[in-house]
């Protein structure tokens, strides 16, 4: 059987690697403002909440645990990420909690994720001009700013650096060449045998780097779906042959995948539904809306932003349903058909989509939290290499040197200028917590998510009343959210409002379980109730809220109070007590505890 293919000619524009340096110097500018940044979003939690990454001693924990584990209350995850967890320990052992330190490893860590696109794309297209575009249009794609800005993004980096190390080892322990495939015109071929794989060096190699890969994101997994696509659509012979060669070529591969699988099955307590009531037909119909959005910002990325509201489609007649299938359908059919001769094109278009499958399970994640940039950083691999194919095919059809010359730096400059610019104006939207949920509220002005979050980041800043503002507007739009009740009565008690406190909290401790135990939201009541002069109201839901977090000083003081406050002496003092060793340091505890003996001869 002929192989149909086009493969990038030999003899075109050797690429020397100043291309390369000129690449990571243009990103190494424009993301140099992210390292004065400040933390942002889940940053909070999984750096300043995260118990586990204070000392190595926990580093055993990231392998047998979810990532989720440092921060108490975080029982179901679907992320098992050891890997994660070390480099964030390593960057908390090297800088603690200043977020310069971490945004320069960030960036790094994305430089060297572009070094490994070079690589490969080097191996897939050749050392021409294809190769240059695939790689400036990875560096620069806007939808990257969320995984190179954003600190708790940084595995999506740490993944394309083991993701394409492993694909260029395997690339090479198969005898891949850039210009003739697995074919060698030579007539040189792959050893033969059903365990050849298991003898190459380079192919374990490959598979300690996939094993990396998983380690540090579940979207590696996808891998092996890609490469064994490659071996089967770039094979010759029969499809049977074809798949046998695949499976041959990728039995470390296949071992790895096992054992992660295993080891993720053991780590994780359970299966993490942010939408468990949401129907399967709905997370059908709403799949092509999903997947017509994240193609539209693979290619035209205007108007990022961390938070985007698509609605459930739940009807086929809806045209949110049918226009994106329509559309997808279209795309799907006219892509196949143009590049039906050529099997490499065909495999890099497979892979723009392939990674996009888990995001499809609407279930998986909170409600209208379900799109993300940080989603299409492994998809725009395929993005890119299938434009660097198609410079490639297009350059071969020239003949003059001198069109090729201008045909090579005409999409070049389209992308450094276009993406460039695009990249240099989303980096400042996540300077800040302000900026970054005031960015979603110019594009959805009644977004729960954003107005909730902007408040936290507005009373952090001391602006009580401009977060109280906030939170009662997104409660008043979601008034059956048990955790924006639970905030905004902490900023009431912020703000010394504690009669509203009151009023908003005990719906939700007197009736909803979640609240009642929420330690924060049974210590803001009952230091509302104590404040406003109901001490022996108070007790039960701070020596509730002490139970809950009993590591808690501040809980344990007020608690204190409470019981002085009902002439419960004993009790007082053993409450001090706890408060003073759990802060040694606290000069109002101490006072406190030394008047007791006033109060109570």
């Amino acid at each position: 059987m002929q192989q149909r293919t086009v493969w990038p000619s030999a003899s075109v524009f050797p690429t020397p690697s100043w291309w390369l340096a000129g690449i990571l110097l243009c990103v190494t500018l424009l993301y140099a403002p992210t390292i004065n940044y400040e933390r942002v979003f889940d940053d909070h939690l999984q750096i300043e909440q995260n118990l586990h990454i204070r000392s190595w001693a926990f580093i055993g924990r990231a392998f047998t645990d979810h990532v989720w584990s440092g921060q108490p209350g975080y029982t179901l995850t679907n992320s098992y990420r050891p890997l994660y967890l070390v480099w964030m320990t390593a960057n908390y052992a090297l800088f603690g909690e200043d977020p310069r330190g971490w945004h320069t490893t960030s960036l790094l860590l994305y430089l060297a994720a572009i070094g490994g696109v070079w690589w490969v794309a080097g191996l897939l297209l050749g050392k021409g001009p294809g190769r240059i575009f695939a790689t400036a249009v990875f560096a620069l794609h806007p939808t990257h700013v969320e995984s190179v800005a954003w600190i708790a993004s940084f595995a999506d980096a740490l993944l394309m650096v083991f993701f394409t190390l492993a694909l260029g080892l395997h690339l090479q322990a198969v005898g891949w060449h850039p210009h003739y495939g697995f074919e060698h015109p030579e007539g040189e071929s792959l050893p033969a045998g059903r365990f050849w794989g298991l003898t190459r060096r380079r192919n374990w190699l490959a598979a300690g780097a996939l094993a990396a890969a998983l380690l540090t994101k579940e979207f590696a997994v996808f891998w092996w779906p890609m490469v064994f696509l490659l071996h089967v659509a770039l094979r010759s012979g029969g499809w049977w042959a074809r798949f046998g060669a695949a499976v041959h070529a990728l039995w470390p591969q296949t071992f790895v995948l096992v054992g992660y699988f295993v080891a993720r099955r053991l780590a994780l307590p359970g299966v993490f539904e942010g939408t468990p009531y949401l129907s399967w037909l709905t997370v059908a119909l709403t799949a092509p809306l999903v997947l017509w959005t994240y193609l539209q910002l693979l290619v035209w990325p205007i108007g990022l932003r961390l938070e985007y509201e698509l609605t459930y489609v739940t009807s086929p007649t809806d045209r949110l349903f049918w226009l994106p299938w329509m559309g997808l359908l279209g795309i799907c059919l006219s892509m196949v058909w143009v590049l039906r001769r050529f099997p490499l094109a065909l495999t890099l278009l497979i892979w723009i989509g392939l990674p996009l499958l888990p995001t499809l399970n609407l279930r998986h994640f909170r409600p209208q939290e379900f799109l993300h940039d940080r989603y299409l950083f492994l998809p725009t691999l395929g993005f890119a290499l299938l434009l660097g194919w198609c410079l490639t095919a297009w350059l071969d059809h020239l003949t003059s040197p001198k069109a090729k010359v201008l045909a090579s730096f005409l999409p070049l400059s389209g992308v450094l200028i276009g993406y460039g610019w695009l990249t240099a104006q989303y980096i400042p939207y996540w300077q800040n917590d302000l900026v970054l949920y005031c960015r979603i509220l110019h594009f959805h002005p009644d977004n729960v998510f954003a107005l909730g979050n902007l408040s936290d980041a507005l009373r952090a800043r001391g602006r009580f009343y401009e977060g109280i503002a906030c939170l009662e507007r997104a409660y008043a739009l979601a008034p059956h959210e048990g955790r924006l009740a639970r905030a905004l009565g902490n900023a009431y008690c912020q703000a010394g409002q504690f009669e509203r406190a009151i009023t908003t909290l005990e719906p939700w401790v007197k009736g909803d379980e979640t609240t009642l135990n929420q330690s924060l939201a049974c210590y803001d009541y009952g230091y509302a109730l104590l404040a406003t002069g109901r001490p022996r109201q108070a007790r039960p839901y701070l020596e509730r809220a002490a139970l809950l977090a009993p590591d808690d000083a501040q809980i344990w003081f007020i608690l204190a109070e409470a019981r002085r406050a009902l002439r419960l002496c004993p009790e007082a003092s053993a409450a001090y007590a706890q408060a003073r060793q759990l802060a040694p340091n606290r000069a109002d505890i101490a006072q406190r505890q030394a008047d007791l003996a006033q109060d109570c001869p």
